[in-house]
């Protein structure tokens, strides 16, 4: 019986420690600057890194994003491509991919709507473009850049550049 109670206080005082703790790292997580040192903020950091001027026309502009969404077919000419996708909710807002270009680890870059052949292309709102290594028909949901030799690898870093020149997203291959 004496062995049950010295069990039952150690079971009990394991469950008070393991509790508190719970709600000690809870705590510093809710009212510290702890989660923002372990997770990448985009928001908040765009709009620190951004000067008072700036802030509205962010604001505006923070839905108009085109990521990209993968790199498929690395290093067979026939089948490579980039697929860029547009995230967001309302169906008006659109994309020019005017000027926009990518760019590989050696620094060529691709100006994506000159080298298809397009005079212009806008990306609504939840949707995609495949960009296309290798020669063809380009259309609005599959661009090709008419090029002979396959350019991504493994390992390598595929950067989106806006029209103003500034890296708007980058993907690792992987």
């Amino acid at each position: 019986m004496n062995q049950a109670k010295k069990l039952t206080f150690y079971v009990v005082l394991n469950i008070v420690v393991s509790a508190v703790t719970i709600l000690a790292v809870l705590y510093l997580w809710e009212n510290t600057q702890l989660k923002n040192l372990l997770f990448d903020m985009p928001d908040q950091a765009a709009e620190q890194s951004l000067p008072a001027s700036s802030l509205d026309t962010a604001e505006e502009t923070s839905n108009l994003i085109i990521e990209i969404g993968e790199v498929g077919g690395v290093g067979n000419l026939a089948t490579e491509y980039i697929r860029l996708i547009r995230p967001g909710t309302d169906a008006e807002d659109t994309i020019s991919l005017q000027d926009w270009r990518i760019k590989d680890e050696n620094n060529q870059e691709y100006s994506i709507l000159e080298q298809s052949g397009l005079a212009s292309l806008e990306l609504h709102s939840q949707g995609a473009v495949n960009i296309y290594t290798k020669a063809g028909d380009s259309n609005p949901i599959e661009l090709y850049l008419g090029l002979s030799d396959a350019i991504w690898q493994p390992g390598e870093m595929v950067t989106l550049i806006d029209p103003q020149g500034e890296i708007h997203d980058t993907y690792l291959i992987p």
